[in-house]
């Protein structure tokens, strides 16, 4: 993946927030440092790339093992480096009261990230931290960055397909890499009609209002507009979807027949992974939003709270939900993290899939795979859906 091939090693090599990424230089980290910013904006990209510059070692401290914070910084680097504590999702950590302890007396750089500054959970984290906000690169700076990676990977693109791409990204250079690499498949030059299967991410809604809209809607088009602007992908929508269904229709006909479409919806995600065709995403969102329309008599009138979705309405909940099933994704996870450095959500959601088609099509080996991540039978059972 071209995510991965063109991962950023050192600060300069990132995309935007130049002024912030300058102040970094002369960092003294007397106090943790705080990065905050929207998700796909480049914090755990920052992460790898202070640690490659200020030659660290980045030690990894999580919810599991925050009781041993204190002890994990003061640890000496196997290699005589210094050492990077790296906290990410700081707002997830469970025991805050531990956190926070940490934090007044640890004396190691620490670095912690959020894409959720304004939480309530951070309040006593962010008076003890110095806080670097990470933002939205404009889209012209990231169609820049998008031609020098068309010119390494000799492919030619107009710049308005560039441009189109840029601004589709919504400031999130992951994404705007994984569309053009998907553009650019099998091709050497990339249009503006390629650029037509780009799947709209110009504003971000909240997935309840788009669940109500879904739910709601008399008119097919409106429900389809509603998850266009999503964040998330057709894959992690419908599950949103399915999830809900029993709670906001009436009836058990309504209820049948909408799960009828949003199983012909899967199909087509199914299909999305099997032909590397974007394109079916198209077909997927119209059928699990306008499906719902057409499948519904009646629904509950006003706002209602949708209390499935979220981080369970997702791949992971999917594959599994005993605890055993959930602690060996978790278990995977940490091995693929420690080489990818993406979040678990982000793993199972790309690639983990990407892993699959790959071993399908007999494009890598799955011993080779298993080798390469350490990872057990059950594991490779795993990816290979087996």
């Amino acid at each position: 993946m071209w995510t991965e091939k063109y991962k950023p090693k050192k600060l300069e090599e990132l995309v935007g927030n130049r002024g912030e990424i300058e102040k970094l230089e002369g960092f003294n980290w007397k106090k943790p440092l705080l990065v905050h910013g929207a998700t796909g904006i480049g914090k755990t990209a920052l992460v790898g790339a202070i640690a490659n510059d200020m030659d660290f070692d980045i030690a990894e401290i999580n919810s599991e093992n925050i009781g041993q914070a204190a002890s994990i910084s003061s640890t000496g680097s196997l290699f005589g480096r210094k050492r990077l504590v790296v906290i990410e999702n700081a707002e997830s950590i469970r025991d805050m009261k531990a956190l926070s302890a940490f934090l007044e007396s640890v004396r190691t750089p620490t670095l912690l990230t959020t894409s959720e500054y304004d939480s309530k959970r951070l309040k006593t984290v962010k008076k003890l931290c110095i806080g670097m906000q990470l933002k939205r690169p404009m889209a012209a700076t990231i169609a820049n960055y998008l031609a020098v990676i068309c010119k390494k990977e000799e492919v030619t693109a107009e710049k308005s397909v560039l441009t189109a791409v840029a601004e589709n990204s919504n400031g999130d250079i992951r994404v705007a890499l994984t569309d053009l690499e998907m553009l650019a498949k099998g091709k050497r030059e990339i249009t503006e009609k390629d650029a037509e299967l780009l799947y709209s991410r110009d504003v971000k809604e909240d997935i309840y209002k788009a669940l109500n809209a879904v739910f709601s809607e008399s008119s097919a088009q409106k429900a389809v507009e509603s998850t266009r602007d999503l964040s998330e992908n057709p894959e992690i929508v419908v599950l949103w979807i399915a999830e809900n269904a029993s709670g906001a229709l009436q009836g058990a006909r309504p209820l049948s027949d909408a799960f009828y479409y949003l199983s012909r919806a899967s199909v087509f995600l199914g299909r999305v992974h099997m032909r590397q065709y974007w394109g079916f995403w198209r077909y997927a969102g119209m059928l699990m939003t306008a499906g719902i329309t057409v499948s519904k008599e009646s629904v509950k009138h006003g706002f209602y709270r949708f209390p499935g979705g979220g981080y369970f309405a997702t791949a992971e909940s999917s594959l599994g939900r005993t605890k055993l099933e959930r602690e060996a994704v978790k278990e995977f996870c940490g091995k693929l993290k420690a080489r990818i450095h993406a979040s678990n959500r982000v793993l199972i959601r790309e690639d983990v899939p990407l892993l699959r088609t790959l071993l399908k099509h007999n494009k890598t080996d799955a011993d080779e795979i298993k080798k390469e991540y350490m990872m057990t039978d059950e594991e490779l059972a795993y990816i290979t859906e087996s």
